[in-house]
């Protein structure tokens, strides 16, 4: 019998999205924090992640991810690494602090333990199966499921997020209402950004604080055909999404003037 070829060492695959510049650094921020999980992992990568570039992508999880607890999963875990000092074995902490985030976005410890992961099953599924569940030979091997479905998760949570807080923006304030569009949106443009965070939150909105300003919000405009004027009970709705999202109302207030626009414009038809 041969022995087993040895393994080409794994690299930390890089996405690229020009237009979801959220979306990409979640994806390449879970990708490398995923590799934190166990020195096996790690032994097994061509370049071992650095501090600060474990450090950036628990910054950007703590920034875009708009679920709560893996952002304080992402705390927990930078918190960590500010122990590792670079040229020195990974704390175990980092590991430890690294398999909770993974925990907190549906990923299940591997079959074979953190301990023994060495990260070749995971990427396997990655490379192959991106668009699809894992071939049942994969499951029962013990390969780790979830991965490609948590960053896409992750990306599409982060787009749904910013296209509810543009809206919602619009809407808080009527001075930026006149001065960003006299071709008003659709009800259905409006009404579709709030049902893309409220279907890509699922069930874990109702954890959220926004959930019922996010409801409120969606309901107040499938009622309402857009117009100059908006109607006091929406901007209210708005106001309240953004503060429950931790958006504060900027210096001059919601109802600073700015004057109407002297032309038309088509920024967010």
């Amino acid at each position: 019998m041969k022995p087993p070829q040895p393994r080409e060492p794994r690299t930390i695959r890089r996405r690229s999205y020009p237009d979801d510049k959220e979306g990409e650094a979640l994806n390449n921020a879970f990708d490398l924090l995923r590799e934190m999980t166990s020195a096996r992992r790690l032994s097994t990568l061509v370049r071992r992640p650095t501090r600060a570039e474990v450090l950036q992508a628990a910054d950007d999880y703590i920034a875009y991810f708009p679920l709560d607890e893996p952002r304080e999963r992402a705390r927990e875990l930078r918190e960590a690494a500010l122990t590792w000092r670079e040229g020195e074995e990974v704390p175990v902490a980092v590991y430890e602090a690294a398999r909770r985030f993974c925990l907190s976005l549906g990923i299940r410890e591997p079959a074979c333990g953190w301990e023994n992961d060495d990260g070749y099953q995971s990427q396997a599924i990655d490379r192959d199966t991106d668009d699809a569940e894992p071939p049942p030979e994969a499951e029962a091997a013990g390969a780790p499921r979830g991965y490609g479905d948590a960053s896409k998760k992750a990306a599409q949570l982060a787009q749904a997020l910013a296209g509810a807080v543009n809206v919602a923006d619009l809407l808080a304030s009527p001075s930026l209402w006149w001065v960003k569009a006299t071709s008003w949106p659709s009800q259905e443009h409006l009404v579709e950004d709030m049902d893309q965070l409220l279907s890509a939150l699922g069930t874990a909105l109702d954890e959220q604080k926004f959930a019922a300003p996010a409801r409120r919000l969606r309901g107040l405009l499938s009622a309402w055909e857009p117009g100059p004027e908006i109607p006091a009970d929406i901007s209210k709705a708005a106001r309240e999404l953004l503060a429950a999202l931790g958006i504060e109302e900027p210096p001059g207030g919601w109802d600073a003037p700015e004057g109407p626009p002297e032309g038309p414009s088509n920024d967010i038809a």
